[in-house]
């Protein structure tokens, strides 16, 4: 049993909340099962291994909201750590690794990061060495973190646009998808603004809608929705055509949870309809969202993979010309500090890819500052960091994006997942959701494996999968993360 400690001289700048989502992983990033305790500004984790390994702790930015950093590598000690120090450590060691590879790969360091890097690493040393006053190294560490903080975004937006320059050299279009999920056909005038947004549409094909009762399916808002985006010239994307949300499953499932074998049939029977169906109509398959992650049915990790490599098979035996990919949830896996797994989300992906099945893809679905089942926010650098991981894959990754515009109760949200209020230090807003989606969407773009980029729910009218994630409000209205996707597309895009 391994256990490491750590003391937050000023207790009141963590929230409530922010202890039980920390946890400790590994090189790669992989968490381990945790268990953790705060009490009086002391952090305990205890897990099996004993091995070093890097704290993940969502840390109130001073004047920008709950981000999630990291130490450097730590080894258990007696002694516990001072977390704002070492915090303030992580993110300084991980500016200097990244700013190393990218300059060896030919990138030209701005002259402002340069300095605010030099100027975190000298804060940073009083803080450092000056641990016997615990609040005076705490108040240096939090501006080193800071400082971090801003050079990282630096660094990113510097690094993306000179990334796109050359992938865009001579003006030309990239080749990246730009995907807006439908539940129905947007009316006018919308449904210009989603046509300036995406040059594809995901059109869900929702189990629990497509069969209320078993053996009943009826297609009709799936067929409307398809109609009208082929007659607009988009690209197609279907499903996912399996996920373990009780949003997904349709009630009368439930009855045989505990009957895997008739389970298996039913599944058989939903892919092989809705693909029958559609063959030949669609660009792509969305095949399953989210089999990594424990969901609804009490269904263990053997049984998960078992599902999806039987969907992609069907799938793939029904239409063997159209591409399909998987698309997996929580990709730092974050989930698994507290449940007890054997494959990350990686792992998962790299096991049906070893299993030579045809797959054209994996995707990454994060819906980010959404707690418990979503991802915790991260900082531009995290997020290039984890898609560099993903890339070893060697196959095109599709994104899978959501943002929420408010933290308020959304009663027509499908699922209970909620957005963590302090990410902002202004509030959560529609402003904040475009800011949050400049930061990051041309980093997706500029990654030559990042094939898809969606955005994971078009309009909080009506039900809807997640809180206040639309990019049309509640009342019909566009929000500014739909104005600037539509200049990213004509602008960055190109097609």
């Amino acid at each position: 049993m391994g256990q490491m400690r750590f003391f937050a001289p000023q207790a009141e700048r963590i929230s409530p909340s922010a202890p039980e989502r920390a946890y400790i992983a590994g090189a790669e990033g992989t968490p381990w099962e945790c268990r953790i305790e705060y009490d009086s500004g002391l952090l305990t984790i205890t897990r099996d291994a004993r091995e070093s390994g890097h704290l993940y702790f969502p840390w109130n930015v001073l004047g920008q909201g709950e981000v999630v950093l990291s130490t450097a590598s730590l080894m258990e000690r007696v002694e516990p750590y001072h977390l704002p120090v070492e915090l303030a450590r992580g993110c300084i060691n991980r500016l200097r690794n990244q700013s190393h590879i990218w300059q060896q790969a030919g990138m030209t360091l701005p002259p402002k990061f340069t300095k605010l890097l030099k100027e975190a690493s000298t804060i940073f040393a009083r803080a450092a060495t000056g641990q016997h006053d615990d609040a005076a190294a705490a108040n240096w560490a939090e501006q080193a973190i800071c400082l971090a903080v801003e050079a990282a975004e630096l660094l990113v937006q510097n690094y993306t646009a000179q990334v796109l320059a050359i992938r865009r050299g001579g003006g030309n279009p990239l080749s990246t998808l730009v995907v807006g999920r439908l539940e129905k056909i947007p009316t006018p005038p919308l449904d210009a603004s989603f046509i300036a947004a995406f040059n594809m549409a995901s059109i869900g094909a929702t189990w629990k809608d497509l069969e209320p009762v078993a053996g009943t399916r009826d297609f009709t808002r799936v067929d409307e929705t398809l109609v009208w985006a082929r007659e607009r010239g988009l690209r197609l994307m279907v499903g996912p055509l399996l996920s373990l949300t009780p949003q997904h499953l349709p009630d009368w499932l439930y009855l045989w949870e505990d009957e895997f074998e008739e389970l298996q049939q039913f599944v058989r029977q939903h892919v092989e309809a809705v693909v029958q169906r559609y063959k030949g109509k669609v660009h792509l398959w969305h095949v399953a969202a989210g089999m990594n992650c424990s969901r609804s049915l009490s269904l263990d990790e053997e049984q998960r993979l078992k599902l999806t490599v039987e969907a992609i098979e069907l799938v793939r035996a029904i239409d063997p010309r159209t591409p399909v990919f998987v698309s997996f949830d929580q990709p730092w896996g974050e989930y698994i500090a507290s449940e007890d797994q054997e494959l990350t989300p990686l792992n998962f992906a790299d096991t049906l890819i070893r299993g030579e099945l045809g797959l054209s893809g994996v995707g990454i679905d994060i819906n980010f500052g959404y707690w418990p089942g979503g991802t915790l926010l991260r900082d531009p650098l995290e997020i290039s960091r984890m898609l560099d991981r993903w890339t070893y894959l060697q196959v095109p990754l599709v994104i899978s994006l959501a943002i929420p515009s408010s933290s308020a109760p959304d009663p027509t949200a499908r699922k209970p997942l909620k957005p963590v209020p302090g990410m902002s230090a202004a509030g959560i807003s529609p402003t904040w959701q475009r800011q949050q989606l400049e930061k990051i969407l041309p980093l997706f773009a500029c990654k030559q494996s990042v094939q898809a980029i969606l955005w994971n729910q078009w309009s909080d009218e009506s039900q809807h999968e997640l809180p206040h994630a639309g990019l049309i409000d509640y009342t019909g209205k566009e929000k500014p993360a739909l104005d600037y996707l539509k200049t990213f597309r004509r602008d960055t895009i190109g097609n």
